[in-house]
């Protein structure tokens, strides 16, 4: 019986050790889904916040050109010829309206 005895209480340690280890491990697991849970909401925030700085720098870099910065001169000028090439047809096409 001695045998046996010490065959349960070695049993029964390292159920123990297996419950300890399953209770660490599901509070690791809960600690984890708490980390990734801020982590998204946190890219979230960053996602909006990289948006709206490409936005700003898009109208910075359009200032910047309006204001005659030699990097978009000639973009600028392309987009100033089209657009009056634009107003022109629509001007033309007016006046043959006009006429009829």
């Amino acid at each position: 019986m001695n045998n046996y005895t010490k065959t349960i209480s070695l049993l029964e340690e390292k159920v123990i050790k297996l419950l300890n280890r399953l209770k660490e491990n599901h509070l690791n697991f809960n600690q984890l889904i708490k980390k990734t849970k801020f982590l998204e909401s946190n890219e979230e925030i960053l996602k909006f916040k990289l948006a709206d700085l490409e936005k700003q720098n898009k109208s910075l870099i359009i200032a910047n050109n309006i204001l005659g910065s030699n990097d978009g001169k000639a973009i600028t000028k392309r987009k100033i010829n089209k657009l009056i090439n634009e107003v022109e047809g629509c001007i033309f096409q007016l006046s043959e309206i006009k006429d009829e």
